[in-house]
């Protein structure tokens, strides 16, 4: 399935269409049709689920009419060596399954009542 990109995705804004392929029940993989780059997605069911709402704008230029339409992913970069791997849980991937428009969204932990993550972990944003 190919997607519009409405709002950019961090290290790819200028990539204007994504095509979505299904691994498995909870990775996923889009490429890039103008770049070929790839990235690779770990459904947002896949972990602990954050609540969060989205924002006017954002639900306005994906279309999003209901949440049953939209699929959420978190990016995903593994690496030769497992624990090297990483994944931003705090800046996931929407796709509008109806609409095919499709944009990243960044969270503010402290809006989510994380703020002491930072504690926890100093790397994160």
């Amino acid at each position: 399935m190919k997607f519009e990109v409405v709002i950019p995705i961090d290290g790819c804004e200028n990539e204007i269409e994504f095509e979505l392929s299904k691994l498995d029940d909870f990775f996923s993989v889009i490429k890039g049709m103008q770049t070929g780059i790839t990235l690779k997605l770990m459904s947002f069911g896949a972990l602990k689920s954050l609540a969060f709402e989205l924002p006017d704008d954002f639900t306005t230029k994906l279309e999003i009419e209901s949440l049953e339409d939209i699929s959420i992913f978190y990016i995903f970069v593994l690496q030769a060596q497992v624990s090297d791997s990483s994944m931003d849980i705090f800046s996931p991937v929407i796709m509008n399954n109806k609409s095919l428009k499709m944009g990243q969204i960044h969270l503010n932990i402290n809006e989510l009542g994380l703020e002491s993550l930072n504690d926890i972990l100093p790397g994160l944003k």
